[in-house]
């Protein structure tokens, strides 16, 4: 994707535009995954997102240098805003009256939060085992969704050597992830 494709989308080119939303929509679901499980609340602002964008683009800055960046933090914002809304909205219309099927308890809710919380720092400890290469790999892999190749070409290795190390990492990381359910439920 060329550097003058957000200038070409900004200027009213429908090509451009189409390019920018094809180039990054995976990785904007990934990143928007990451920051609310919800798939179709992510599908939905980034589509709403990109509506924005060709709405706004003749008063958008046409010399972005980072795009992916820039869109990231559009996202974040717009996921940040609906799940605000959503939550103000569901509480002051009360609960129990729309959404009887999920109520939980307070109890319940605490155990559900405290066992993601362990699980986060299982996952954390997991990580902290990992090398730097594996933990890039990682990171590239399932975060910023690139391929194989795509790593390979980041980092100068081989694609092969990209699949071994993140094989290896996920291989270590079910590993350990394991051994500390064993030792918690000890």
């Amino acid at each position: 994707m060329s550097v003058n494709t957000w200038g070409l989308m900004a200027g009213g080119d429908r090509d451009a535009f189409l390019t920018l939303y094809q180039g990054h929509y995976q990785a904007l679901f990934s990143y928007g995954f990451s920051l609310s499980s919800n798939r179709e609340l992510t599908k939905d602002c980034i589509q709403e997102l990109f509506l924005e964008i060709w709405k706004k683009r003749p008063s958008l800055n046409k010399d972005v240098k980072n795009v992916r960046s820039y869109l990231f933090t559009w996202l974040r914002r717009k996921i940040s805003r609906e799940l605000s809304l959503l939550s103000k909205h569901v509480f002051s219309e009360g609960i129990e009256e729309e959404f009887p099927a999920i109520q939980s308890s307070y109890e319940e809710l605490l155990i559900a939060f405290q066992q993601s919380e362990e699980k986060k720092e299982q996952l954390g400890f997991a990580l902290k085992k990992l090398t730097k290469m594996q933990l890039e790999v990682i990171r590239l892999k399932f975060y910023e969704n690139l391929s194989y190749q795509a790593i390979a070409e980041q980092t100068s290795r081989t694609p092969r050597t990209i699949y071994n190390l993140a094989y290896e990492a996920i291989r270590h990381l079910r590993e350990s992830m394991k051994l500390l359910l064993i030792q918690i439920m000890i």
